[in-house]
């Protein structure tokens, strides 16, 4: 007879490890729980996988209106991209943006001169290509996250449960945070709650005037943007039309981030024009609001986290580390392997075999 929670609801699946989110952190780890002979279920509450590693499409031209690029500082995060190179998923976009500064634009500074990286297919080509071989859950809000004798039961907005031995939470961390509340005992908040996440406004401009010089500018001492990349830079062949992305500061998207998006998308944009008057003739396209954009503190001096006194449950993502691209998928792909170890070792799983149901579970 098979389990029933509390509120009747049936078990839809029972995995070994329940995977929240789907962006970049999540599809790192599938590698090495795979490896182990686990059986997973990824949950995502939306349609398609990468989460800030997002791009959109406007006429057919993938733009990038979450993260614009990345770098590679680890020998193991380079095996990776270099892999990515060979197979086009990625490549040498820059190696140094232009700042402005002092109301002027300068070129970029010779200590930041290092290689940066993009996809010409859009910056959710990365996560796309971890999730190849794990059908993802899509449309699967996680309410709530409780424990059943040695068992995790996650719930769904839409009734479903899964039964897993463990989870591995790759959630911004404040939806995390929330979701996982009842697991936050003292000692596990007290080593968490340095970590801040802030908000960003991204707005998608069409370029009409001359193309810009730079690839990117950075804006560190600007109260309103933070950000202007030159996204059709990215692009092979070069796209027929030209779209810019702006990313407004912290204190900026904060102010407007429950307002009318494209009243301050056109803040944006006027702002822009000032710093590079190609863009004064600009159309505004898009206005995205991200809630959980850039990680401003992490907790940098481990690659994840391993809640005390529970059973398996981890956090990963970009809130361990640099805050950073990188620093996301190096955290899902540690904490991976952690995870199997760790399991393995207590006897859930044998090598080559799965306790129930399958990398590619049906709901239906």
């Amino acid at each position: 007879m098979p389990l029933q929670p509390a509120n009747t609801l049936p078990i839809v699946m029972d995995v070994d490890v329940a995977i929240l989110g789907a962006g970049l952190a999540a599809g790192a780890a599938i590698e090495p729980l795979r490896a182990a002979g686990l059986t997973l279920a990824v949950l995502d509450k939306s349609r398609g996988v990468g989460g800030r590693t997002a791009t959109r499409r406007i006429a057919g031209i993938p733009v990038d209106h979450g993260a614009q690029f990345f770098t590679v500082r680890s020998a193991d995060f380079a095996e990776t991209v270099r892999r990515w190179i060979s197979e086009g998923t990625c490549f040498e976009w820059c190696s140094g943006f232009h700042r402005f500064e002092d109301g002027a634009v300068s070129s970029p500074r010779d200590d930041e001169i290092h290689s940066r990286y993009a996809c010409p297919r859009g910056m959710t080509s990365l996560a796309k290509d971890c999730f190849r071989s794990v059908n993802v859950l899509h449309d699967h809000l996680v309410t709530s996250i409780r424990m059943d004798a040695n068992d995790f039961l996650t719930e769904c907005e839409n009734g479903q449960i899964i039964r897993s031995k463990a989870i591995l939470s790759t959630l911004p961390f404040p939806q995390g945070q929330k979701l996982l509340g009842s697991f936050f005992d003292e000692p596990n908040r007290f080593a968490l709650e340095f970590i801040r996440v802030d908000p960003c406004l991204a707005a998608i401009v069409e370029l009409k005037g001359a193309s810009p010089e730079w690839k990117g500018i950075q804006t560190s001492q600007d109260d309103v943007l933070t950000w202007l990349g030159a996204d059709f830079s990215k692009r092979t062949p070069a796209p027929l039309r030209r779209f810019v992305v702006l990313h407004g500061s912290s204190a900026f998207s904060q102010e407007h981030l429950e307002g009318d998006l494209s009243a301050a998308g056109r803040l944006m944009l006027e702002h822009a024009g000032r710093i590079c008057p190609t863009l004064r003739e600009a159309d505004l396209v898009q206005v995205h609001r991200w809630r959980y954009a850039k990680v401003s503190q992490p907790l940098s001096d481990i690659p994840y986290w391993r809640f005390l006194n529970s059973a398996p449950l981890y956090m990963a993502g970009d809130a361990f580390g640099r805050g950073n691209v990188e620093s996301a998928w190096l955290s899902g792909a540690t904490a991976g392997v952690q995870l199997a170890r760790e399991l393995q070792s207590a006897g859930a799983v044998r090598l080559g075999t799965t306790r129930r149901g399958s990398d590619s579970p049906s709901t239906q």
